[in-house]
């Protein structure tokens, strides 16, 4: 999405030659005018046309505060090319995946009794968060929350006489009218290895059951041992016997206008692609139903965490505007504004999901308790899990691909 309003978001060469200019001018952020200038670095591409509204937003309300937003493509490198200088931006929002490894490094600030951390009533992922983190503090907020789950055309069900299934066999056997009506079940795109990634997460991630990773950490249990990871296995592969005919030669971006086109009539995704989709075909009827994965509804979970987390540099010259900054992105106008937006789900109680694709999974799957956090929540930036998955998905080997996890989860895995 191109940028909206008077700030366009820095690309990753202008923001490291402004860095550079910056240096050399000293590093005052000031200006001669007064004003306080502070950086927001945040991960999220898809969001960069919301982000701008809400710095004009708080730009207006916020008089001597001046916010510049950079986002840049592999943001986790760029990030820690930076704190390994010392040039930590005042204001970051991180992948959760990436927060353990920019956590340990000390430069957060802690973030405990403010306002922010006062406005999350989402408990469970502000301890997420917290366990990614450092002990005894809160060096990361919760920005939002997302869902991982599989987006569905309503028309193309309507025609088909389909309704979502909530059980493995039912959604099997979904996909496979599907197919005998001559169209595509699924879009896959195992192009990017971090979707390969995310189909695993959404079938382990009920089937493992909930102590699975307290119990790698401890030592008890390995992937290779695992009843649930063997069966994850099969189960991907059923999938990959339903896939349009090129899945690994399919990007998100191509996936998501793939969907948005009715190139097929299902899509294992997280709620944050529908943004992109709806760019592409601004009518397109999503529904969305929890990917199922058992014998009986009751024995899948709605996959669910931090879609981004907040946090401040611990060593910012412009701290008290930092966080003015987060507190107001966490106030309920803008949570309102940016979860509406990006398809996302509050922090906050006294924000409901307003959209009919995503309000069902707040009151039947997340205010229920009917949700776990993704498989590959604790591991570091550093794993290579994602590769691992796709090349699972290209070679079969379902023996060798288990022995990784382990071998993986071994040198990256948060103990």
């Amino acid at each position: 999405m191109a940028p909206r309003g008077t700030r366009a978001a820095m690309t990753a060469g202008t923001a490291l030659t402004a860095l550079v200019l910056a240096g050399c001018a000293g590093g005052d952020s000031g200006g001669a005018s007064g004003t306080v200038e502070i950086e927001f670095f945040q991960s999220k591409s898809e969001s960069i046309a919301i982000v701008d509204q809400l710095i004009e937003e708080f730009e207006a309300t916020h008089d001597g505060i001046t916010v510049t937003q950079t986002s840049v493509p592999d943001p986790l490198t760029v990030l820690q090319s930076r704190l390994a200088k010392g040039d930590v931006p005042d204001v970051l929002a991180m992948n959760v995946s990436n927060l353990n490894d920019i956590a340990t490094s000390g430069l957060l600030k802690d973030l405990s009794g403010t306002a922010a951390a006062q406005a999350v009533d989402n408990e469970g992922a502000q301890e997420y968060a917290d366990e990614l983190g450092v002990p005894d503090a809160t060096v990361a907020i919760p920005w939002a929350v997302n869902a991982q789950v599989v987006l569905y055309d309503v028309d193309q069900f309507a025609e088909l006489g389909l309704t979502a299934p909530t059980t493995w066999d039912e959604f099997i056997a979904t996909a496979q009218s599907v197919k005998d009506a001559g169209s595509e079940p699924f879009t896959f795109t195992w192009k990017d290895s971090w979707t390969a990634k995310l189909v695993f997460n959404s079938v382990a991630g009920s089937l493992q059951g909930p102590d699975f990773w307290s119990g790698l950490q401890d030592g008890d249990v390995t992937f290779a041992e695992s009843p649930a990871y063997t069966e994850t296995t099969e189960k991907l592969l059923e999938l990959k016997s339903l896939a349009q005919p090129d899945p690994f030669g399919t990007t998100y971006d191509d996936g998501n206008v793939a969907f948005a086109n009715g190139d097929s009539v299902m899509y294992v995704q997280g709620t944050w692609a529908i943004p992109e989709i709806r760019a592409t075909n601004p009518d397109k009827n999503i529904g969305t139903f929890v990917l199922p994965v058992g014998d009986t509804a009751e024995d899948s979970v709605l996959l669910s965490g931090p879609d981004s987390v907040l946090s401040i540099a611990d060593g910012s010259p412009h701290a008290e505007a930092a966080q003015e900054f987060v507190d107001f992105l966490l106030g309920a106008e803008a949570q309102k504004t940016f979860t509406e937006d990006q398809f996302l789900f509050s922090v906050r109680d006294d924000v409901p999901s307003s959209d009919e694709a995503l309000t069902a999974l707040k009151t039947d799957w997340l205010d229920e308790g009917r949700n776990a956090m993704y498989p590959d929540s604790m591991v570091r930036g550093s794993s290579n899990m994602a590769a691992l998955v796709q090349q699972f998905l290209l070679d079969e080997d379902s023996d060798g691909f288990l022995t990784s996890l382990d071998a993986d989860f071994a040198a990256n895995g948060v103990k």
